[in-house]
């Protein structure tokens, strides 16, 4: 029994440490069903490779544009949604880095002009190898949530969102508040395609709500920080905080502080906040503040792309409810 124990342990052993750590050190997983060898043969030969400045190497890298897709996806969306919401998310990553390629007239990415794009999600949209794939999932979890991804982007290969023949900027974002908000009331430019819409059965999504709480000192200090000539309360600084505008989708667009009236915007990124949907409260010698939803709140919500998926609809259905008036076509062979 004792010899039979030590193979099981060693068999544990193998599995769980030297399996991943050979996977992971060869960077070639399993492939899974994809492009034809033909396709693939003909991409290899020049066509469809996009340009991804990768930040923690500072090089340049070309990597065909299916399988750059299936890296945004699994960087930026959660592999266990649906596969509808999974296939919504890659045409919006298809149409992103479509509208830059270069190849096809696009302009590049701003920070990087050699390149197409970048995978700084703060400038372009995040980008994983298949061996980070498996560190952020496991060796059990990945064959699962690649394959599923696999699926999502093979099934709509080729296909852009367009609004009038031209390729969108599909901006999406975590969780919303119940809307989301029209583009204007972020960035002070008016989309037409990205209007503000009812998003709902988000409550489940890990960060819909979230509590901060800062001393009033604190408060005090960040806002001279960034304002030196406001008068404020440094006792009661609060008192002096008032929402004078709020935005179609149900969030702080102005507000008074002190002598000034700033945007929501700079109040959220000043105290590095979820969502401008927040509200606040007095707690003892602090200060709470509440909010709902994550992230800037315009295109398409993920959480509840993933919500309309659970309710039967498919990811046309759901890119034509978060992007007016556009329309998919099929536009990459």
């Amino acid at each position: 029994m004792k010899g039979a124990g030590y193979y099981i342990i060693f068999f544990i052993i193998f599995v769980v440490i030297v399996v991943p750590g050979l996977i992971v050190k060869s960077c070639k997983p399993i492939q899974f069903e994809g492009p034809s060898e033909q396709k693939r043969i003909k991409e290899a030969a020049g066509e469809n490779f996009i340009s991804v400045y990768i930040n923690s190497s500072k090089k340049i890298e070309k990597i065909l544009l299916e399988d750059y897709v299936k890296g945004v996806v699994a960087a930026e969306m959660p592999a266990s949604f649906n596969i509808e919401a999974l296939k919504a998310q890659s045409v919006a990553a298809r149409t992103y880095v479509y509208k830059r390629w270069r190849t096809v007239g696009g302009n590049g990415c701003s920070l990087h002009p050699e390149a197409d794009v970048c995978d700084d999600p703060s400038h372009c949209q995040a980008w994983i190898t298949k061996s980070e794939m498996l560190k952020k999932w496991g060796l059990f979890s990945y064959y699962h949530y690649y394959s599923k991804i696999n699926q999502a982007v093979n099934s709509t290969a080729g296909m852009i969102i367009l609004y009038q023949d031209e390729p969108i900027d599909p901006l999406f974002f975590s969780t919303s508040n119940g809307k989301t908000e029209n583009s204007e009331d972020v960035w002070e430019k008016q989309i037409p395609y990205l209007r503000s819409v009812v998003s709902p059965d988000e409550e489940a999504a890990p960060r819909f709500f979230a509590v901060k709480e800062f001393t009033v000192e604190e408060i005090v200090s960040k806002l001279r920080q960034k304002w030196p000539d406001i008068v404020i309360d440094h006792k009661n600084p609060q008192a002096q905080w008032k929402v004078l505008e709020v935005s179609e989708g149900g969030r702080v667009k102005k507000m008074q502080v002190g002598n000034k009236v700033i945007k929501g915007t700079e109040f959220r990124q000043l105290f590095e906040l979820n969502s401008t949907d927040f509200k606040w409260e007095r707690s003892g010698k602090n200060i709470k503040i509440m909010t709902t939803g994550y992230g800037h709140g315009v295109g398409m919500s993920q959480y509840g792309a993933d919500a309309m998926a659970k309710n039967g609809a498919g990811y046309i259905d759901i890119i034509k409810h978060y992007y007016k008036g556009v329309e998919i076509i099929k536009k990459i062979e």
